[in-house]
């Protein structure tokens, strides 16, 4: 597995964390909790934000790695 690979499946399961922090946000009544979880979710989205421009920096530098993940235009 590519470390660009590695950086989507990294930016994947982060989002997946983000959701389950926002969730359990909105579930619990216990406002220390709450604000644990609000913690926790504007971490993980300012890591995934970093994580998210480090790809593009990839992006730009390996131009193979561009059309990974997006779908292919028909040729005309």
């Amino acid at each position: 597995m590519t470390i660009y690979q590695q950086l989507k499946q990294t930016i994947a399961d982060l989002k997946s964390a983000e959701a389950s922090f926002e969730t359990f946000y909105y579930q619990t009544k216990d406002e220390r909790a709450k604000k644990i979880f609000e913690d926790a979710f504007k971490t993980a989205q300012s890591v995934i934000g970093k994580l998210e421009t480090r790809l593009l920096q990839i992006e730009k530098a390996e131009p193979q790695y561009k059309t990974l993940g997006q779908k292919k235009q028909p040729s005309s």
